[in-house]
């Protein structure tokens, strides 16, 4: 497999994450864990950003999308924790 391969098979699983976290935004009944969902799917575009950037020797692009994506988990991680306390009370 080639760069150029990786690189397309790259866009095309930011293509479909993208449509995910649409789908998850659209949801008609919410789910109890939507919020977390949607910063999960977002870091994992963010990853595979970071991905598809190394893949063209932006490290720049790539670390910046790295700190997105551990911001975002780190909100996912806000949120469970808080209902975890909630849980506890």
């Amino acid at each position: 497999m080639t760069s150029s391969e990786v690189i397309k098979q790259l866009e095309q699983a930011q293509a479909a994450t993208q449509a995910a976290i649409g789908a998850l935004d659209g949801l008609i009944v919410p789910h109890d864990y939507q919020d977390v969902a949607v910063l999960v799917a977002q870091a994992a575009l963010q990853l595979l950003g970071a991905t598809h950037a190394l893949m063209q020797s932006d490290d720049t692009r790539a670390f910046a999308a790295i700190e997105q994506a551990d911001e975002l988990l780190d909100g996912a991680f806000a949120i469970i924790d808080s209902e975890l306390d909630d849980d506890e009370e």
